[in-house]
């Protein structure tokens, strides 16, 4: 109990609700004062609701109005249903969320996943509030409990707060409505401060199919504070801010930075202005996010990337003489065993994520230790397991670590300078991670990546304004069509470009030597028996295991890789198609220093995705894949291992890259997966 309540640990997800960021925006025209994105989509569940209905849920149950086995009644789904579902998978109440037929497949595969009960109301007299509320006050339902969308009201004077006692001077904050109440029960001490952005009142009802999700039509508010903004000046603002800035935010935060904008061209330099951005791009990927939607909705303003190059059908052979079991400089021990003979020089420790970022890159990294509670109680573990949620990271997953240090460490070489284009061979997260560090850098950037990766993956990556390029599943590394001799072949022809090369780049395991670890040990304080880490690359378990084996040598290092993978076992031949992304691979990369891993777990499909499905419906982890993989074999790990044994585990990524894929009943169904 003492080790949690030093607060270097959560206890659960919901206490890694914290204070979100607020990070600078840089490359807007025509403004010159100050302009700071308060990042809620930075939270466990992914939006400014999340802190909301875990302090409404709490004060119903103290209160006596919400008890054990009872069912929350909600009557909104997206981001909000989504925080309701983490805070109840956590807290062990039911939840049903009635919803107009507005959410799209992904949220609702995600919310049927996390356990909830859905009811769709279509064009219901009343409206899916009403329906709510007389379906909990009917005969037979005293155990269920109404929540009130209201009740966000209250605890948005609380993200307001951090606000202010973020940037004490700040002059001006602009929030978007989630209706035309948001902000009335806000004390009076942001009065004059608090700008409310609505949209305009629809012509068509029910609302617009090119509506902004989680924004009101304009009302008459008696206050010179409101800004209209059109759906598609929402839309070209969000769309422009992940491909420039990194920010991969909802049209309604978009809305509320086009509002902010408009007013700060008429403000003195000085000016300091707050925008509360409520949630991040992973409810829209078929929305706004995707261009065939753009597309078919006429909304001409978006920015959409351009054409796709196209490699040459004839080229010479040489450009794929390239070899990526090598690593691309020297890293060894000196004679106390550290491994301080290194190319380059260390990155010191960073130990906390500042309150104010000057761009987006900068919340990479310090992400939340979680304790797992009802997991390994379902599989009979004693053991203490905790996760390291890497799907807090601003671009979603431990790559943007790795991206953001490789393009450091080859600016620092003189390698990358401005208007070259970086080119990367990935299975899409490090693609994420690279388009994301290269909007806010200014650098063109392809990505390649095989057939199977999600098309999440995709539309993420094209958001952030890169170019996707897809290649055979079946084409081993060296073939001329796989993404690496694509990408080898597309360097070659075109000028002024690089492949920053994750393979064999030394900022790959530097990044996690330097940080990850670091993070792992201090919210630890040193005393972990186990570490299980997924291989793709291998340079997150090279680098991991390197730092913790210097501080803690008899801490075991167990290296996770799926059935189709030689990793575990080099001299094996034999290579698969398996559905589990980001990990294992037909050769070894230069960046995976083997003899670092103590053990080995072999991991399958059914183990990986059943288990991530499992983390998100009891613990309200909202992981992806391979963290379902991990877990599992940090399962495997624990059995018969006494209470104060600590195993720590890495979760690469979250949900947004599968809401379409695992998340999907269907998709489990067909391949034989429990659900």
């Amino acid at each position: 109990i003492s080790f949690l309540q030093r607060m270097k640990v959560s206890a659960t997800v919901l206490d890694a609700i914290e204070k979100s960021p607020l990070v600078k925006l840089n490359k807007l025209e025509g403004v010159k004062c100050s302009i700071y994105a308060k990042c809620e989509y930075l939270n466990p569940g992914g939006s400014a609701f999340d802190r909301a209905a875990l302090k409404v849920l709490q004060k119903a149950a103290q209160t006596g109005k919400l008890r054990e086995g009872m069912t929350v009644v909600i009557a909104r789904g997206g981001s909000y249903a989504i925080s309701f579902a983490m805070a109840c998978a956590v807290l062990k109440y039911k939840l049903m969320v009635v919803t107009d037929d507005k959410d799209g497949a992904g949220v609702v595969n995600l919310l049927s996943t996390m356990g909830c009960e859905l009811v769709r109301v279509r064009q219901h007299e009343g409206g899916v509030r009403h329906f709510a509320i007389q379906y909990v006050h009917e005969d037979g339902h005293k155990d269920r409990l109404y929540i009130d969308e209201a009740e966000y009201d209250t605890y948005l004077s609380e993200i307001l707060d951090d606000i202010v006692d973020t940037l004490p001077n700040v002059d001006a904050i602009f929030v978007p409505m989630i209706h035309e109440d948001s902000t009335k029960a806000l004390p009076h001490k942001f009065t004059g401060k608090l700008m409310r952005v609505t949209r305009p009142k629809d012509i068509n009802y029910p609302r617009a199919p090119t509506a902004v999700p989680d924004l009101a039509t304009q009302e008459e508010l008696g206050c010179d504070s409101e800004f209209i903004v059109s759906d598609e000046d929402a839309y070209v603002l969000s769309r422009w801010l992940s491909a420039h800035e990194g920010l991969m935010v909802g049209a309604s935060s978009g809305a509320a930075i086009k509002a902010a904008v408009e007013y700060a061209k008429h403000q003195p330099a000085e000016t300091t202005i707050a925008v509360l951005c409520i949630d991040g791009i992973r409810n829209y990927l078929d929305h706004f996010v995707d261009n065939a939607w753009i597309n078919e909705y006429r909304l001409r303003h978006v920015e959409l990337n351009g054409n796709k190059p196209k490699p040459n059908d004839t080229y010479d052979p040489s450009v794929l003489v390239y070899d990526p079991t090598t690593l691309a400089g020297e890293w060894e021990k000196d004679t106390t065993g550290h491994w301080s003979r290194c190319t380059y020089t260390f990155k010191p420790y960073r130990k906390e994520r500042p309150g104010v970022l000057s761009n987006v890159l900068d919340a990479v990294g310090n992400t939340p230790l979680v304790r797992l509670n009802t997991v390994p109680k379902i599989h009979g573990v004693e053991a203490q397991i905790y996760v390291k949620c890497e799907y807090m990271n601003s671009g979603g997953s431990i790559k943007d670590r790795i991206a953001c240090r490789m393009i450091e460490l080859a600016e620092q070489a003189g390698k990358l300078k401005p208007g070259m284009t970086i080119i990367e061979p990935t299975s899409g997260n490090t693609g994420i991670g690279l388009a994301l560090a290269a909007a806010v850098k200014g650098y063109k950037c392809i990505i390649v990546m095989p057939e199977k990766m999600s098309k999440e993956k995709a539309l993420a990556i094209e958001a952030l304004g890169a170019t996707i390029i897809r290649t055979p599943n079946d084409a081993g590394f060296d073939s001329p069509l796989s993404h690496i001799g694509v990408s080898l072949r597309l360097q070659a022809e075109i000028p002024g470009s690089i492949v920053l090369d994750q393979y064999r780049n030394m900022g790959n395991p530097m990044a996690h030597y330097e940080q990850t670890a670091e993070e792992i040990l201090d919210a630890m304080e040193d005393k972990i028996d186990y570490v299980v880490v997924g291989t793709g690359t291998g340079g997150s378990a090279t680098g991991i295991a390197m730092k913790i084996k210097e501080r803690i040598p008899t801490c075991k290092i167990v290296g996770v890789d799926p059935e189709g993978s030689i990793l575990a076992d080099p001299t094996q031949t034999d290579t698969h198609f398996y559905e589990v992304e980001g990990v294992g691979y037909d050769f070894v990369p230069g960046v995976l220093k083997w003899d670092t891993i103590d053990v080995w777990e072999k991991s399958t499909d059914r183990e990986s995705f059943e288990t991530a499905r499992a983390l998100i419906q009891h613990e309200g982890l909202l992981c992806g894949g391979s963290s379902g993989s991990n877990v599992y074999a940090a399962l495997q790990v624990a059995k018969g291992l006494p209470a104060d044994k600590r195993i720590a585990v890495v979760l690469p990524d979250g949900v947004r890259n599968y809401l379409t894929k695992f998340l999907s009943d269907d998709w489990m169904f067909i391949r034989g997966y429990h659900l």
